[in-house]
This record gives C-alpha cells, structure tokens and sequence, in this order.
C-alpha cells in the first residue's frame, strides 16, 4: 500500500480541541522492521498507517477494517477479483461508544461553561467547617445570581445551538448524545447534578423527564423529615446527641439539592424550564424543607430568616390551616370562588409615594371606586386612603352624570341618587386615615382587623359601591415587581447577607453568656443543676416546636394554594412547546375537587406533618405532664447531721411543713390565752365585722407553748409569717378607734394587732377596672398582667440554649405570649383521657361539678406555669347580674326601692349577711326603684351588678386540696356558694324580701347561668323570687419578679381603712372570747 498522502484531508486538532480525527504523526526516517503500529488509537478512531508490505500481506490486512471508515485514494483500491470483508459488530460497537462517549463529555463541558455563570455547580464544604455553628450554609456569592431574573431566552438558545453544532459536526443524533451525557453523571445519585440533568432533557424536547428529575428530588428531600421526628435532637443537649453528629452527611446534602432545586425555579421563572403546578409546590417547599433540615438546632438565623420571608407564590392560609389542624372543613373551600384581592399582594399593591393633591389628581379622572393608599412622611404606622367616589364634579354635563353609573354597576350595590347636589371638583375624592397599632389595622369606625385587605373590604362594603380591587394604580407603586426571581429569592438573600457577617464575633458572644451563666451555675448545688437542665429540656423543645409550627404554617398555605395556568402560559418558549410531550407529573386536571385537592396537599406535606406531630406529643410530657408530675407534695427538707447519725429534719424556711397555719390552729385551741376581739369598722349599712388578736400576746403564747425560747425568736416567727401573709399586721393607730377596752388613756406605745388571711380570700370589686388591677390577695402579690414581666422571665433561659440568634427568634415569634397562651389553654390530663376509667373515691364514683372542674382546670394550668418558673398566674372572677324581682303572690302595686348584700361563701358556711353583720368580702348594690310588669316578655326592671374575685392559692393540688394539713382544717377549699339578701329600703329601717343560697355546680368557665331564685324569708316565707344571672371567667395575672421597688397595697386592709374613715371603729362587747370551746364556729362565722 503507498504511504497516504498527509495534504489530503488533514486533521489539526485533537478529540480535547474538537471533533475532527487527531493528525497523524509522520513517520521517522528509521522505520522498524518488526511490524509495529506507527499510532495508538488514542490518537485517531481511523486505523493506524502501516508500513509498506508485500502484496501477499496486503490482502490478508485488507478485511480487517472497515472500508466505509478509511480515506481510500484511487491508487489504493482493492483488487477486484478479492472479496471485500464485513467489519466485526463489536469493533463498531466500540467506535460508536467511544464517540458518542467523547461527544457527551463535550457537551457537559459546554453546558458546564455556560452553568459556571449562575454557580449550579458549588462545591461541598469539608464536613468539620460544615458542622460549625455559625457555618453560612451557602455563599454569599452564589446567592448574588438570585437578585436579577435569567435571561432565559439566551441561556435556552446558547444551549440548543451547542447541542445542534455537535449533532452536525458529529452526526450523531441529539437523544443518544444527552442520554450518554445522563448516563456519564449519574443523575440519580448525584444531587449536585439536578441542575445539568433538567436543562438536559429541556434541550432535548423532554420537559416531561426534566419535570420527573426535578420531582423526584423534591419528594426525596421532603421525606427526609421522617428521620427528624425520630431524632431526639434537643436544644438542651447543646449538639451533643448521637442523632446530631450522625445527621451531618444528610444535612449538607440537604443544602445542595435546595440549591440545585432553587436554581431550576430560578430558570423556570426566566421561560428556561417549563413545570406543572404540582412540581412547582413541591420544589418551594422542598427548597424549605433542606435549609430547615441543615440549620435545626444550630443555625437560628436560617430559621428565623426563613420565617420572615414568605415564599413568593400562590398562598392559601385558610385551606393550610385545615392540613395542619386536622380539621377537614370541606365546605370552607369553595371551588372557582375567590375573595376580593385574593390574587393581589393583601391590599399592598396600591401603597403610592405621592401627595394629597397628586392622589387627587390622579385618581379624579378614573372610574369610581378606584383608590390608593399613601403612606405617611414621618409615621411608618399611619396610612392614607385615597378613593374615587360616585359624586358629580359641578362642571361636568348631565350625560356624563348620567353615564358614571353604567360603568361601575359593577357590584350589587345602588349608586347614589341623581338627585344630589354637584360637589367641587377636588371632592370627588375622599381621602382616610388608617392606624396600624399592636391589636391591628383601624379606619375610623372599622377595625381592628388583622390584615389591611380585610380592613378594605370592610370599608368597600360600607360605600354605595365597590371599591375596585382589580385596577391598582400604575404611577408610583410603591412595590416590587410582580414575581421575585425566584420563589424563595427573598429569603435566601436576607439569610446569605446576615451570614456575611464576622461569625467569630458572632461567637464569641454566644461562648461569653454561656460562660457567664456557666459561671453561675457551678456556685450551685447538684439539686439546682438538674432541675435547671429539665427546665431548659422544657423550653428548648416548646422553642423547637413553635418554629416548626410557623414553618409549618408557611408549607401548609403552599401546599394548599390554587396555583394558576399563568406561570406555565408566561414562562414557555415556542422553542419547546412545539414539540414537547405532555407532562407526566401534571396529572391535576383542571376541574380538580376540593377533596381531591385536600388529599393531594396531604400527601405531599405529610412527612413534614409528621415532624411536628412527633414533636408535639414529645412536648406533652414536658410541658403539660400528668398530675403526679404536676401536683406531688413536695417537703423540702434539711439534713440534721452529728458524729454519730444523720437524718432528715424540716427545713427553718419551708412554707409547707410549718407554714404558720398550725401555729394559729394550736392559737385558737381552748384555753391558750390569746384572746380573739371583734371590731366593726365603718357604720351603719356600710360597715364590715373583722377578728383580731395582739401581737404582744401571741408573742407571750410563743414563748409559754415552748415553740420559741425568747423574745427574738417570736418576733422572727411572726415576721417570717407576715411575709408569707399568713398573718397579716394592723396598727390600731391607722384606724378611726372610737372604743377599745386594750387601750387606756396613759398608752403611749403603738398597739399592734393581727388578721387571719385567707388563701381563698374574696374580694368585691367597685368596677370593671378592679379585674386586672394590682392587689394583695390571698397570701400572694398579683400584679396586672405585663408582657415585659414575661419576656424576661424567659430571657435567660433562651440566652442559655441557643445565645443571641435564638432570642432574637424567640423575640420575633413572641414565644413568651405563645407560651403563655398555650399554657392557658392546654387541656388537663383527665380531660385528655376523656372516656377512660371513672373517678373513683371511696369505692364509689365521684365526678366533680362543673364549677370544680373549671377551678381544677385553672390550678392545673397555673401549676404549669410555676413549674416552668414563670410569673403568670390565673384568678377567678365572678359576676352576678340583679335583672329583675318579683312577687308571685301579690298583685301588682307600687314601685319598691331595693337592694341586694352579695357575698362568696364556702359550702355549710353559716355566717350571716345581714345590714347589720357583713364581712369584708361582702357587697352592696345601689338602692334600685323595681317597676312591677306583667307579661311574658317583660323587660327586665333591676340591672344591679356585682363582680367578685379570688385567687388560686400555690400549694395546692389540682383539687383544691392544700399540701399543709392544719392549712386545709382552717381554710378548706374555694367558695362555691353564692349567698344573697335582699332588702327593701325604707326611711326608718330596711325590710328584709328574703335570702338564698344560690350554688354554682352549674357554671363553667366562660358561660353562664341565669335563673329565678326563691327567696327565703323567717317571716313571710317565700314570696320573692330574684332572676339572677352569673358569669364565671378567670384572668390572667403576674407574680412579683423580685425587682418592684414597691409591692401592691392589702386588698383587706384597705377595705378596713376605707370603712374605718368613714365610720370609724367599734369594739363589739358580744363577741369576745379567750379560747373558748366554740372557738372554731366563732372564727368560721367572723373570718369566712
């Protein structure tokens, strides 16, 4: 064979330059003899030159290569009398693969090159900077692409020209070039490569499988939840689980596929990637759900930040709140209803930087209804709204004002009458003020509601037409363009810019609060430490649940929404739709029912749900435990050690074993010596009954009973006592004395004298103000409720488990009201296990009334709180409404002029309530003139009202029961009575209509009971009956945190004072007693 000819079809670039055969590599003037190959096949996929051979040898060489593959020139044809040999099936096998294989990597580094701008290709961090507290997660950088939309239609062209370049070089066809590109990056287990495998398929003509990639790795991210709600990942172990460090690999891979998941968002928004609605909701949530997996329990920021930022999609609250809720309201989502500016941006789209005289004008010449809304120069809370009304300018012809109502007979509503005058030509536009305050959003007399679009279409609703919610303004807009470049855009650009920060600065703050607060726990005992670490497991986790319920509110409404045909419609190119196979991820039809639609949301965030659920049911038994965890009787005690034994011995300070209440219950025993006096302070109608006993004497009881050894050790007990309210003092000097046999003319020192306080003191209040009004009640301090007291009652717990990134969140999510609020609403453990066994006491059932069960319901709750250490605190109120009197047996006569005395009472309480004998927890009303009417809708005729209120005192169980015995002898459990007289005022002297016992089994928390009452009288017997009506609600107070320069004045003393100056104070001669046997009915009688 001549040697080729090296002029003839020369080759000068290599398979790394193009796609060309590489140049031969020209012979070197020794040639070998041994029959070598001159070139490998790595040079060329044409055979090897060979040296020059006889003509036997030639024919033998001959049929071994293809002759369609070989550069032939005319004087190296075959002999025609030789047959010509097919080339063998594998040798074309193999040249087609090794093409088509260095065709594919051409391809990937053409896309490769053309990806590198919007960085689809990030590279893993080391898996030690991965697990740093303050890692980014993603780069700054790369985030930047995010700001500005892609310019799709290049990208799209660039990519298909590089695709169809290769194909007419290399006539190879175009699906066996991308499926060797597939095949060479592993698509299914490379997730860095979701970007490259979708935009593959697009160029293709494939969306259907760019549409498959993108889903499966959506689904795949979000059942990657599951392995999170088995974790036991709390913030209390500060990382330092198991679960934590072996959750590294999944969190950082977690971030890549969000990325990867983003970008195709990003492309789809641009026209790049066309995607059904189905995979546009399940790529947001999925690009949530990896950020959340790679930041929870160590990076708050991302949380937070992904809080904030609402994705920038198609959101149905109302349709989420049924997936997260578990309450399936069918008919609450209506099929092609939409509210008024449900597409919109919640009224915002017509927020407009402008002038009242610019609003004017340009809304003066649109059609009615038609508004803006102009925010303030200098109140960021203070809005204007702008509105075109119906009215007619005075220079306008009557065929105009004739036409307006045609135009916008838009609504059901009637225009104005024709009839009215023209106004000026500025008044056709009226303007409002709006106020955004903490409660919500206000107009004149609409509102507060919670959004400004509600607010808008409350006003809307209050015209003679309809404002119009589908014509925003066009000048001035103060707002964004109408889609973000991608849906998550927001949020991850806020997170990437606030990671940009010095993370060692971040730090360092975080380990100085650590070592500060670890500073002050290692001076504590081990007791202290561990019941501190139980108290940090209990707010970590309800800190970890109400951020996964927030979150969870975000993919619920996402899940939920009705997307629109208009991402498809805006975004496809007529590259791509031609030819296009239909997606098979799209298998919504358009006619979609509302349970269809609820079922597919449910399956899609159901991982996630299941997340929060586990977490919930985990927070149970910590937050709202059963009640031995709650309500045990806890004696703290000391440790009485000598050389020889050692033992327990009651704590000096404890409030339970020896709070004081047995030492009054030894006092008031027969013949101990301290003497019991009875004072009425104020006079006549108004006046109160209160016991009282000396200090001077209970300190000479002290001493002769052997409790203390002298003077000091007395004075210390009552002190200790008096701070503990279990007695409280009483200067004789403060009070109007008017007879006092104890005092004598020549006493010069000041007499002291005690009261017994009562846990479950009652308390009438003058008005409604009293409710929250700060008070020494019981034997605690109530102050009203305070949000600040809250907020720093879990300020240092929140510094503790996650440093500053953490209360920032916990401030932000206003975790403390959250608390509060699910605390006070939480169901307590015998109403959770509603239909189990029956109360059994005794071996008989016993179920509670319903006014126990609401008391119950709030000791329990108030318990929870005192076990997490927060001042909150729930007392009860009373309300008693006098509607109406009547006598049954007389006929109808003059009007009467009564009044009612009202008053709490334990059950069996005989005190009297009369006009001459009250306590001070007692009330009057008004005298009130009572028209007598007949019928049966007669309306009512008193209207008197009276509000009671009294604590629920600590140290008790759930029943009401109190820890200390002699405690429970003396003061045994709420009143639950109700005790009413009813007089007729008359100049000379009061006649008594009668008096009742009314019993409140029946009143629950919340509701009410209404009846007519019998009443009793010695005399008469029955003859009047009272219609009552009672009200049961409990308010929520605060405990002193320690810091109050002053504590809340006595809620007793100050009724004995005020009484006192008005009618000063008498010593009643008849009750007087020593200690005498009948001591006790004489206490119960003066004291309850």
């Amino acid at each position: 064979i001549p040697k080729p000819d090296n002029n003839s079809n020369p080759m000068s670039s290599s398979i790394f330059d193009g796609f060309d055969a590489a140049p031969q590599i020209s012979n070197p003037k020794n040639v070998s003899q041994s029959g070598t190959m001159n070139s490998s096949i790595f040079d060329a996929f044409d055979t090897p030159s060979q040296r020059k051979q006889p003509k036997s040898e030639e024919r033998s060489n001959i049929g071994s290569s293809r002759s369609s593959s070989l550069v032939v020139n005319e004087e190296e044809k075959e002999d025609p009398e030789l047959p010509s040999l097919r080339t063998p099936r594998l040798w074309m096998q193999w040249r087609n693969g090794i093409l088509a294989d260095a065709v594919a990597r051409r391809l990937l580094r053409e896309f490769g090159r053309y990806m590198d701008h919007f960085h689809a290709d990030l590279i893993d961090p080391p898996i030690w900077s991965f697990c740093e507290v303050n890692h980014p997660l993603i780069r700054c950088s790369a985030v930047e692409v995010l700001r500005t939309p892609c310019d799709g239609e290049k990208l799209f062209d660039g990519l298909a020209s590089c695709l169809e370049s290769i194909h007419n070089t290399c006539q190879i066809e175009k699906a066996l070039v991308v499926e060797q590109a597939l095949r060479i990056l592993g698509a299914v287990s490379q997730p860095r490569r979701i970007v490259l495998s979708t935009l593959l398929h697009t160029v293709n003509g494939r969306t259907d499988l760019a549409e498959d990639v993108i889903r499966d790795a959506a689904i795949s991210q979000i059942k990657r939840c599951n392995s999170f709600g088995l974790s036991n990942d709390d913030l209390a172990d500060d990382r330092n689980t198991l679960h934590h460090h072996a959750s590294q690999h999944l969190r950082r891979l977690g971030v890549q596929v969000s990325w990867q998941l983003e970008l195709c968002l990003w492309l789809h928004r641009s026209g790049v990637i066309p995607l059904s609605s189905t995979v546009l909701k399940e790529s947001t949530i999925a690009v949530r759900v990896g950020f959340i997996l790679a930041s929870w329990g160590k990076n708050h920021d991302c949380l937070d930040t992904l809080i904030r930022n609402d994705p920038d999609c198609p959101l149905d609250h109302n349709g989420g709140r049924q997936l997260w809720s578990s309450m399936k309201i069918i008919a609450g989502l209506e099929d092609g209803s939409k509210k008024i500016g449900s597409q919109g941006s919640g009224g915002w789209e017509f927020l407009v930087d402008c002038r009242r005289e610019e609003a004017t004008s340009m809304l003066r010449k649109r059609l009615p209804g038609s508004f803006l809304i102009r925010p303030h120069r200098e109140d960021n809370g203070v809005f204007t709204l702008s509105f075109k009304t119906n009215l007619t300018p005075a220079s306008e012809t009557e065929s105009v004002h004739a036409s307006k109502p045609e135009k916008i007979s838009s609504g059901d509503k009637p225009p104005r009458p024709s009839g009215n005058k023209p106004v000026k030509k500025d008044d056709v536009v009226q303007h409002a003020i709006i106020r955004l305050s903490d409660v919500g959003f206000r107009c004149g007399s609409f509102g507060p509601f919670a959004t400004l679009l509600k607010l808008l279409e409350a006003v809307s609703a209050s015209l003679p037409f309809d404002l119009l919610f589908d014509k925003p303004p066009t000048e001035g807009i103060i707002k964004e363009d109408d889609l973000q470049p991608s849906p998550n855009a927001a949020f991850l650009r806020k997170f990437a810019l606030s990671a940009d920060v010095d993370a060692a600065s971040q730090a360092a703050m975080v380990d100085t609060s650590r070592n500060n607060l670890t500073d002050i726990q290692s001076d504590a005992t081990e007791n202290f430490n561990d019941y501190r670490s139980s108290q940090l497991r209990r707010f970590g986790m309800f800190s970890q649940l109400l951020t996964l319920s927030d979150i969870r509110t975000q993919l619920c409404a996402v899940a939920s929404a009705d997307y629109d045909d208009y991402f498809l419609e805006a975004s496809s190119l007529d590259d791509i739709d031609g030819d296009s196979v239909e997606s098979l991820s799209d298998d919504t039809p358009l006619g979609l029912g509302v349970e269809e639609r609820y079922a597919s949301a449910s399956r899609l965030i159901r991982p996630f749900l299941n997340w929060c659920r586990t977490l919930e049911n985990q927070c149970i038994y910590f937050i709202a435990p059963d009640l031995e965890e709650v309500s045990g009787e806890q004696q703290p005690c000391a440790l009485a050690f000598t050389d020889s034994a050692i033992e327990l011995a009651p704590h000096d300070e404890s409030s339970m074993l020896d709070g004081g209440d047995s030492m009054i219950r030894r006092m008031i025993q027969p013949n101990s010596g301290v003497e019991f006096r009875t004072l009425r302070v104020g006079e006549g109608g108004e006046s109160a009954m209160i016991v009282l006993f000396s200090k001077s004497e209970a300190i000479a009881w002290l001493k002769s009973s052997d409790m203390d050894q002298n003077d000091k050790d007395a004075l210390y007990r009552l002190q200790r006592m008096e701070e503990r309210r279990v007695i409280e003092p009483i200067a004789i000097s403060d009070l109007n004395v008017k007879a006092f046999s104890h005092l004598s003319d020549d006493d010069d020192e000041e007499v002291t004298c005690y009261r017994f306080v009562d846990p479950w003191e009652v308390e009438a209040l003058e008005n409604r103000e009293g409710e929250t009004k700060s008070a020494a009640l019981g034997r605690e301090y109530y102050l009203a409720f305070s949000v600040n007291s809250v907020v720093n009652s879990c300020e240092a717990m929140k510094r503790k488990l996650g440093g500053q990134h953490l209360l920032a969140m916990w401030s932000n999510q206003k975790g403390a009201l959250r608390l509060t609020k699910a605390i006070a609403s939480v169901h307590p453990p015998w109403e959770r296990d509603a239909g189990g066994d029956l109360y059994m006491k005794q071996a008989t059932i016993e179920e509670p009334t319903v006014f126990q069960n609401s008391i119950r319901q709030h000791i329990y709750r108030n318990a929870l709180f005192n076990r997490l250490d927060l001042p909150q605190r729930f007392l009860s109120l009373v309300q008693v409404e006098l509607l109406d009197l009547k006598n049954l047996t007389a006929s109808a006569g003059a009007a009467l002029s009564v009044f009612a005395l009202l008053r709490l009472k334990r059950e069996g309480s005989s005190a009297p309530l009369t006009n001459k004998a009250r306590t001070l927890d007692s009330a009057a009303t008004h005298p009130m003139k009572i028209v007598k009417s007949s019928g049966p809708n007669a309306p009512a005729s008193w209207g008197s009202l009276v509000r009671f209120r009294f604590p629920l005192p600590e140290d008790v169980n759930c029943d009401g029961v109190s820890f200390d015995d002699d405690r429970e002898a003396l003061f045994k459990g709420p009143p639950c009575t109700l005790q009413l007289s009813v007089y007729e005022k008359k100049f000379m002297s009061d006649i008594s209509l009668g008096e009742a016992d009314i019993k409140l089994d029946a009143l629950s928390s919340g509701g009410q009971m209404e009846e007519w009452v019998p009443l009793r009288s010695e005399k008469y017997g029955i003859n009047w009956f009272a219609r009552v009506r009672i009200t049961l609600r409990f308010e929520l107070m605060c405990l002193p945190s320690g810091d109050e320069e002053e504590l809340p004045y006595s809620v007793g003393l100050s009724k004995i004072q005020q009484l006192s100056r008005q009618g000063g104070t008498h010593e009643d001669k008849v009750k007087r007693s020593a200690s005498t046997p009948d001591i006790l009915s004489y206490f119960e009688s003066m004291v309850y």
